[in-house]
């Protein structure tokens, strides 16, 4: 009795928590011009829309290309640091830890207005360079966390046997330790450019008016002009393609064992 009782609830928490996306999909069909659910009709206008809007499309372009940025500087940083961190002993291991982790410890806002002051002495607000640093500080702990847990289920006798062998640190480092950990890096990789692409605090921060990201474009224009159709169905369309991401690293890679 009580596994069925168990398996109901999990049912009614998993639609709970995606009522949200399943409304925004079905209502991105909409014929009518404001938001109402269910939908008065069937439409594609809102995509077609979509398609022909070079604001919209601009803005895409901005995080894409800043999310790839950001997700490439963030493993450059934070294989190394992971790999470091998980050799060192465990007194040194727990401070470090907590001193590359400490991003996810601060509130977006806090971290926003103290990157706001460092910024203006450096000269770097308003730059593109200085959003792909931001967003990489705050994809840095998920790599350093995502690879950590890669590496624990690395055998390190491969890494002992290639040493013996005559490799070198480098050399094993990029034969064995690297491709066995693979996994960890393509889905905090994944994990990162998702965090980047949906940012609005810092992005609307620091960005300044030449780098309006998606997320910051659309809470803009939510705020002016409200819930627009076109809008929701960028919303939709983009949901889809995370959703399919999430699905296919899932089912290849099984990132939900690192998460």
């Amino acid at each position: 009795m009580w596994k069925h009782v168990n398996r109901v609830l999990s049912w009614l928490i998993l639609l709970f928590m995606l009522a949200p996306i399943i409304i925004i999909f079905l209502n991105s069909f909409n014929s009518s011009r404001f938001f109402s659910f269910p939908p008065d009709g069937f439409t594609l206008e809102w995509y077609r829309r979509f398609l022909e809007n070079n604001e919209y499309r601009k803005a895409i372009g901005i995080s894409t290309e800043l999310a790839f940025s950001a997700v490439i500087l963030a493993l450059s940083v934070g294989i190394p640091s992971a790999y470091a961190l998980f050799k060192w002993d465990s007194s040194k291991r727990s401070i470090l830890q907590a001193v590359f982790l400490s991003p996810l410890m601060l509130p977006g806002i806090v971290w926003a207005i103290g990157l706001i002051q460092y910024y203006s002495m450096m000269g770097l607000l308003g730059s593109f360079i200085g959003l792909v640093c931001a967003h990489a500080i705050i994809i840095i702990p998920y790599v350093i966390r995502l690879v950590t847990a890669s590496l624990c289920y690395l055998d390190e006798d491969t890494e002992h046997a290639a040493r013996t062998l005559g490799a070198t640190p480098v050399k094993t480092f990029f034969s064995v330790t690297l491709p066995a950990i693979k996994p960890g890096i393509i889905i905090s990789g994944i994990f990162g450019f998702m965090i980047s692409f949906t940012d609005v605090v810092i992005a609307t921060f620091i960005a300044g008016s030449k780098y309006i990201t998606y997320p910051v474009r659309m809470y803009v224009e939510l705020r002016t002009e409200g819930l627009d159709p076109l809008a929701v169905a960028v919303s939709a369309a983009i949901m889809f393609v995370i959703i399919i991401i999430a699905l296919l690293a899932e089912k290849s890679l099984s990132w939900s064992k690192y998460l």
